[in-house]
């Protein structure tokens, strides 16, 4: 199964797709605004992942680098989204609801749930909704980004090429099942940046922030 580029789905990692009163805009996708305010939030979920603080950032060319990456992040999840509208690719009550169950039974309470909602920014059904859209956009990058599962000649030629880089008290067995997955994780990367390329190349993206 192709796993997902951005869903890991953890209640401190919400990005507001829209607030009230937010201000400035800092890229347009195909005439849909990105706002200041949601690059901000998004940036700093960004960093968090990667275990990092905005404070401790030193560089300025290292802030502005990080800052736009987060910025593409959200330019891609945009062109996605529009692209699965177009296409018709949905996401069900169904499929909402496990999400969300599954996400609620990580809190003691319900009044947990809310709360971490509410910080972010979010009510439930706002949050529901900005749900629809991720898991729509993460649909339409495995739809886009297909790509051949590696034969056995693939195997053996990259094994012999790692096989010094192996653990040496592995089986041969293990060692060709972890290469095998190690080409097809390079092969989803690949497919993926490919299929995203593709959509920034048709789509009419505006940057408005100096990054």
């Amino acid at each position: 199964m192709k796993g997902n580029p951005w869903l890991g789905l953890v209640l401190g990692l919400l990005t507001p797709l829209v607030l009230a009163g937010e201000t400035g805009v800092a890229a347009r996708v195909n005439g849909t605004e990105i706002s200041n305010f949601r690059l901000d939030r998004h940036f700093a979920d960004y960093l968090r992942i990667q275990g990092r603080q905005v404070g401790a950032i030193r560089s300025p060319l290292a802030y502005k680098r990080l800052k736009r990456e987060a910025l593409q992040q959200l330019i891609d999840k945009e062109l996605l989204w529009q692209e699965a509208g177009r296409l018709g690719v949905r996401v069900s009550d169904e499929e909402l609801d496990a999400s969300l169950a599954e996400m609620r039974a990580a809190f003691p309470d319900t009044q947990g749930f809310a709360r971490a909602l509410g910080e972010a920014g979010f009510d439930e059904p706002g949050y529901r909704e900005y749900l629809r859209h991720e898991l729509a956009a993460s649909r339409m990058l495995d739809l886009l980004a297909d790509y051949p599962l590696p034969g056995d000649e693939d195997v053996n030629a990259a094994y012999q090429s790692l096989k010094p880089q192996l653990d040496p008290t592995l089986d041969e067995a293990r060692a060709r099942s972890l290469v095998r997955q190690y080409l097809i994780g390079q092969r989803v990367a690949e497919s993926r940046e490919q299929a995203l390329e593709a959509l920034r190349e048709k789509g009419r993206v505006e940057v408005l922030v100096g990054l």
